[in-house]
């Protein structure tokens, strides 16, 4: 029959096609290559703009230390006044403990 010999055909040709694509990587290896990407598109060597973001990074990280050593500082400023808050309220005599005549 037409379709039977059509199928077959049609089989054969998608098995020897994904055949050849599974023998690729032995066929034609990709070259391992490391290709960087600049901001210039690659027209310039520049490492001013490298520079620059690298600049940019460590100040917003030193922004950050900063920031956080303030939060810090303020934490342990409110822990400092709390226990000074807590160690006033013990000092203080409470109405039970009255001496009685």
């Amino acid at each position: 029959m037409i379709t039977d010999r059509y199928t077959k055909v049609l089989m054969t040709f998608l098995v020897i096609a994904l055949f050849l694509n599974g023998l690729n990587p032995w066929i034609s290896p990709p070259q391992a290559v490391a290709v960087e990407a600049t901001d210039t598109g690659g027209k310039d060597n520049d490492c001013s703009s490298y520079n620059k973001t690298s600049t940019e990074t460590l100040e917003e990280i030193n922004n950050m230390k900063r920031l956080l050593g303030y939060i810090e500082s303020s934490v342990n400023t409110i822990q400092l006044t709390i226990s000074g808050i807590d160690r006033k309220l013990n000092d203080f005599p409470s109405n039970s403990h009255k001496e009685r005549n």
